[in-house]
């Protein structure tokens, strides 16, 4: 800490009256002393005193709050002056934290010290804490960079030997070198459906790898189901006839749109019906269901199977776990339901299981019905927590046409052109029923404004005018990225023609 007065012995009395084990306490004469000492130290407070010949204690407050360096350093005013309302506000307006009278009562002051060097441990402690996270972080980065790397290289020595493999046992499968025996025939039908697991082993370790590392990004947008539902029945039709299963598509008649990422979406489903095909018996019933429910959209994969065991259901979704492996002697490699477990998260659900041995098993997860609210709220929440910037600045820049027509489509094709790929965020939706680009930028106002500015030259260049586009810059403090929401309020756009910032 340091202690500002131009009494010599004022500075000895409170060095000897504040002295304690681990504290350095620094003393200054003179207000430009104090400042050359702030700029070398990094001090948990300053005891200063007003009046002081040359610069007075509140000249040298003023000159602390200007410089990022000593901004944040507490400031207690030490005085002998008068205790007028007037004195004292321009302590506080100056920057002081708190205001002590001399004579100073020694327990007050200590007290009063204790509770800043205290918060300054506290900090200290948490800049420590912060470090050791980075530095184990890094640690953990390099190891997981190491594995995929690993993973990549073996998946490609894996492929292509497989690669050969399997067309050389489709040669000889198919007659093409020669007539099969049906004994020839069956050996190479066993080698060929090996092959196909082990290649799709070695995706879905790659699948796997690559959720777990963050690199598979969710996009949610406004997403009708009837589609995906359709393309799932007719990729699974001609395997479950194939075992005489019947596989049947029960769904509400109008299911409304949903927030979510078609891509993942379709992966949870097929590897869920791919499960339920493998384990249900020749002759038995697999069922998609779709239906609404607390503005949800539930999704359900159904067999007849021979269920799970009790034991097992808790470690079901675990990778490598294999359950059920006496289903007709099928098995799986184990990936699939922990893969559509991590895919159902980021989404925003959970993936959960029934079963009973010998009832079958049914596997469900949710999906939150579109709103252009929840979309943006998502849309914000993910393109902050990202890259793991907490004390980072963020800025959501909204942008329409300033009349719906024939450029509207065009609007988020010329923004995608000038955000940075690895930062900056975009999507697209309908916000008081006019289509909208938003983006999510890591910056500030400044930035965003000069984010405006190479979308006004792109726009530009394309041969329209600037000022045919609105735009909106919002800032994201840390306490409402989790949750942002517009304000009831229609929100106000500004001409990109007479750009205010």
């Amino acid at each position: 800490m340091l202690v500002v007065d131009d009494r010599q012995e004022n500075l000895s009395s409170m060095r000897q009256l504040l002295r304690r084990p681990g504290l350095v306490i620094l003393t200054a004469a003179s207000g430009n002393e104090a400042l050359g000492l702030m700029l070398e130290h990094d001090l948990a407070l300053v005891l200063l005193d007003v009046q002081m010949p040359g610069m007075n204690g509140f000249e040298v407050a003023e000159l602390m709050r200007r410089n990022e360096r000593t901004r944040h350093v507490p400031i207690i005013f030490v005085t002998a002056i008068d205790k007028e309302r007037r004195q004292v506000f321009s302590g506080y307006e100056a920057g002081a934290v708190d205001y002590l009278f001399k004579p100073v009562d020694p327990f007050i002051i200590r007290s009063k010290v204790a509770v800043f060097l205290e918060m300054k441990e506290a900090q200290l402690a948490r800049e420590r804490l912060v470090r050791e996270l980075n530095r184990a972080y890094n640690r953990l980065q390099k190891l997981s960079d190491r594995k995929t790397d690993y993973l990549s290289a073996a998946s490609h020595e894996l492929r292509t030997p497989l690669t050969v493999i399997k067309e050389y046992c489709t040669l000889v499968h198919d007659g093409i070198v020669g007539e099969a025996n049906d004994e020839q025939r069956h050996c190479m039908s066993v080698a060929l459906r090996n092959c196909n697991r082990l290649a799709t082993l070695v995706d879905d370790v790659l699948d796997l790898d690559a959720i777990e590392a963050g690199e598979v990004n969710c996009r949610p947008r406004e997403v009708r189901l009837d589609g995906i539902l359709n393309a799932c029945r007719d990729d699974f039709l001609e395997c479950c006839a194939a075992r005489g299963q019947e596989l049947r598509v029960e769904r509400e008649t109008q299911l409304p749109p949903v927030l979510a990422d078609p891509a993942l979406v379709t992966q949870i489903l097929v590897n869920l019906l791919g499960n339920a095909h493998k384990f249900t018996p020749n002759g038995g019933v697999v069922t998609l269901r779709a239906g609404t429910s607390d503005g949800r959209v539930h999704l359900e994969v159904a067999d007849t199977g021979p269920g799970i065991a009790p034991e097992d259901l808790r470690r079901v979704f675990d990778k490598f776990a294999q359950t059920g492996a006496d289903a007709g002697g099928y098995t799986g490699n184990g990936l699939g339901l922990a893969i559509s477990s991590r895919l159902a998260t980021l989404l925003g659900g959970e993936l959960q299981v029934e079963s009973e041995r010998g009832r079958g098993a049914l596997f469900r997860f949710a999906l939150p019905a579109y709103s252009a609210e929840r979309h943006l709220a998502a849309f914000v929440a993910d393109g902050t927590e990202r890259l793991e910037r907490v004390d980072a600045s963020w800025t959501l820049v909204l942008l329409r046409t300033a009349e719906a027509g024939r450029v509207e489509s065009r609007l988020g094709a010329v923004t995608d052109r000038v955000i940075r790929r690895n930062t900056d965020s975009i999507t697209s939706l309908e916000i008081d029923g006019r289509q909208t680009v938003a983006v999510v930028l890591a910056a500030d106002r400044d930035g965003a404004v000069s984010f405006l500015s190479r979308v006004e030259a792109e726009w530009e260049r394309d041969g329209e005018t600037a000022a045919s586009v609105r735009y909106l810059v919002l800032d994201l403090p840390v306490d409402e990225r989790s949750a942002f929401s517009l304000e009831s309020a229609p929100p106000v756009f500004q001409s990109m023609g007479v750009m205010t910032g």
